[in-house]
């Protein structure tokens, strides 16, 4: 009996051992991404591609704790629409060891019939088979388009090419009024036509978000950036005639400045040579009148030594005449 009962132990051991070691890998999806070249990613609700242009989700898949490895055989998206969508890695399936992370690829071309409307937000589903070593399916992890939330909360969104060409001058409408509001205008001809294109502009928005009529929205839009396009043409020309008159006007008003300022110059420059020849004049009535004053001091000073001479001669006389020895008389 003992016996037995070791022998039926060691082989529930035996067995455990086995379960364990072929047991599948515990894994998880973690949270995807949305690929470009999408249209956009818009108010963080949807995602959107155009019509005929290439989806992509990546999704990175997880092995957690398992102690063998994790066989990734497919990797598909399954749409509100009942269609899935695939990427087949059957032939040779993606080995995921224990703690590592793989990243996975899923591309379609998007269809605009298929997705049936634009203005639908599909839902889907990510879904992961993985598979044991001689590719029996072990087990399928599934999350839904919205089990992480926050931004990768995406729905999908197919616009068709007349939505997207609509979608895209839209945006060029809105940078011409937003850069050039009608105050912006200042020529009469200018103005009109940027209201025109803004009543244009107008018209294709109520077409794209309430008629759906994208074919018209795309008229609507190009009209209106032509029509803003010749507005701003129009001002800046009358800017830069208005610039070039105002330039001319000053370049004149300039030259007769400088014409008059030149006439000042010569006028002045005349009066300075008069004035130096005034100067010129009064040196040499000064150097005559010196020389007058010259001569002046000359005929003083000979008449003043003929006047002292004259005198000390008349003074010898006076001397001699009362020295003289008198002549005695018998």
């Amino acid at each position: 009996m003992r016996n037995a009962v070791t022998i039926f132990l060691g082989v529930a051991l035996v067995m455990a051992v086995s379960v364990s070691m072929i047991s599948p890998a515990q894994a998880h999806i973690d949270q995807w991404t949305w690929l470009p070249p999408y249209i956009g990613k818009v108010d963080g609700s949807y995602v959107a591609y155009e019509d005929s242009s290439t989806a992509s989700l990546l999704v990175p898949v997880t092995n957690d704790v398992g102690v063998s490895l994790m066989n990734v055989s497919l990797v598909y998206i399954t749409f509100d629409w009942n269609a899935n969508k695939t990427l087949d890695l059957s032939a040779s399936p993606t080995q995921i060891e224990s703690g590592e992370t793989q990243f996975f690829t899923i591309s379609f071309a998007a269809d605009a019939t298929e997705a049936i409307s634009s203005v639908i937000q599909h839902t889907y589903t990510v879904n992961v088979v993985y598979v044991n070593a001689t590719g029996a399916i072990y087990g399928t992890l599934s999350r839904n388009w919205d089990y992480f939330g926050g931004s990768s909360k995406w729905k999908f969104v197919v616009y068709s090419t007349d939505q997207a060409d609509a979608l895209d001058l839209s945006l060029q409408y809105a940078y011409y009024a937003s850069n050039y509001p009608l105050s912006w205008f200042t020529w009469p001809d200018a103005r009109l036509t940027a209201a025109q294109a803004q009543a244009e502009g107008s018209m294709a928005a109520t077409d794209y978000t309430s008629r759906l009529d994208y074919a018209a929205a795309k008229l609507g839009y190009t009209t209106a950036i032509t029509l803003y396009g010749q507005a701003v043409t129009t001002e800046n020309d009358f800017r830069d005639d208005t610039l070039n008159a105002t330039l001319n006007t000053l370049l004149a008003a300039n030259a007769v400045t400088n014409a008059n300022a030149s006439a000042i110059i010569k006028y002045a420059e005349a009066a300075q040579t008069e004035a130096d020849a005034a100067v010129i004049t009064a040196n040499a009535t000064k150097i005559s009148a010196e020389a007058a004053l010259t001569n002046a001091y000359g005929f003083y000073f000979i008449g003043l030594g003929f006047a002292l001479g004259w005198s000390f001669i008349g003074i010898g006389i006076i001397i001699y005449a009362l020295r003289k020895p008198k002549v005695v008389t018998t």
